[in-house]
């Protein structure tokens, strides 16, 4: 398989370009407002706060999020989504601007953020296969995850230069007009019919997955509540994408906090710079990029289980290596660890999810993978907590540690997903 062929389709180009700018947008804001909340605060705790007050609503609308991609235009959802987060940024930085921002605010955002993303974010992940079929999946998932990743290089860099620099309120202004650029380019995408998805899979899976779609379903008027219990019906079912699912949300909540601590983390450990931080985090960039093309590239036809297993054993070597040193160019080795790591766990994972989940049920089964950051979220508080007592570097090794020894128990335990093809 050639390494770009997704981008043969105009429609995943322009898919492309709109994610392109989202993701730059989002790592930017993420960048801004940890960084704007340590520094108003000075504790973890406050982090913490911030990134709880984005879960919580995640947790709660993510599965209505799912119900919604499985009944409306995914392409209108996101397209809403990313308008409410433009006019979110501008409000944000007006309140820089003028000197009136407090830490009540950023919550607030954080919060408005975490409703947009919970309703939106399934629809985002669901259209994937409605731009480039089911057997364009393996190049285009890892595609979209490197491009994911390009903007976790770029786009912090650009934000904490920009603090430095310009401040905060400039760096809003540009998050804006990502989003808009965004908006305007998914006019562009053509959504592929239900017929179109499947004849463009040259792969012959098995009959007994759950890929396979029943043609005589006729579509039923259910109430949310109903498609919302069904789907968990579905998930607890179907034994293959519950060990996914599970395995997802083990090595998120102790993985995956790192990047939402960086700000602290770097203000403690390396000193208070928004351009340390940027490219700290464009370390960790660099590391998914670099691991999301190698998986491009390849056919992932076998052991995906374990290889899916072994990237989050990845993350936990470069959470260690990053907390043995404070020295810079050691860090932003070990954060490039990380995100190879993160790279290859998100992205085999949506693979996986999305080839084997019944397409009636995949914007349900796709929110509740989504909610795995709200968990996150959840994490984030508890071990910014426990930074604030025992320091961040501790912290962060025993994270690492226990991911690493966690992945060997769970393949020791579960021989489904060390059977996955």
């Amino acid at each position: 398989m050639n390494l770009f062929s997704a981008f043969t389709l105009v429609s995943f180009r322009w898919y492309m370009g709109a994610m392109l700018f989202w993701n730059a947008a989002m790592s930017m804001q993420m960048i801004v407002r940890g960084y704007l909340a340590y520094d108003l605060t000075g504790t973890f705790a406050s982090l913490g706060i911030i990134v709880i007050g984005g879960g919580i609503p995640t947790l709660l609308l993510s599965p209505f999020g799912g119900i919604f991609a499985d009944r409306f235009s995914k392409r209108l959802l996101l397209q809403i989504g990313q308008t409410f987060s433009l006019f979110l940024s501008l409000a944000v930085g007006l309140l820089v601007l003028f000197e009136s921002l407090i830490f009540f605010h950023l919550v607030i955002a954080s919060i408005v953020q975490g409703m947009v993303m919970s309703l939106v974010m399934p629809a985002r992940v669901a259209i994937l296969p409605e731009v480039v079929g089911l057997g364009r999946l393996n190049n285009a998932v890892p595609l979209n995850s490197a491009g994911m990743n390009l903007m976790q290089m770029i786009g912090p860099a650009i934000a904490g230069v920009g603090i430095d620099i310009a401040g905060a309120e400039f760096v809003y202004l540009l998050i804006a007009i990502l989003y808009a650029l965004s908006v305007g380019m998914l006019f562009k995408i053509t959504i592929l019919s239900k017929e179109e998805i499947m004849v463009s899979d040259p792969h012959s899976f098995s009959k007994s997955s759950s890929l396979q779609v029943a043609d005589n379903v006729v579509a039923k008027k259910n109430s949310a509540w109903q498609d919302l219990f069904e789907g968990i019906r579905y998930l607890f079912r179907d034994k293959l994408i519950f060990t996914v699912l599970l395995f997802s949300f083990f090595s998120t909540f102790l993985g995956m906090p790192i990047r939402a601590l960086l700000p602290g983390y770097v203000a403690d450990v390396f000193g208070d710079s928004g351009t340390t931080l940027g490219i700290l985090q464009m370390g960790m960039g660099i590391g998914a990029l670099l691991g999301a093309l190698v998986l491009a590239n390849m056919r992932m036809r076998k052991f995906r289980g374990l290889l899916y297993a072994t990237s989050a054993i990845v993350i936990g070597i470069g959470l260690v290596s990053v907390s043995l040193t404070s020295l810079f160019l050691f860090g932003f080795v070990g954060f490039a660890i990380v995100g190879i790591g993160s790279a290859g766990r998100q992205a085999i994972g949506q693979i996986l999810l999305q080839e084997y989940v019944d397409s009636t049920f995949r914007g349900r089964i796709m929110a509740i993978y989504m909610m795995q950051f709200s968990l996150m979220g959840f994490g984030s508080f508890g071990i910014a907590l426990l930074m604030d007592i025992w320091g961040p570097q501790l912290v962060v090794r025993l994270l690492g540690l226990i991911l690493i020894a966690g992945v060997l128990i769970y393949l020791t335990f579960d021989s489904r997903l060390r059977k996955i093809a």
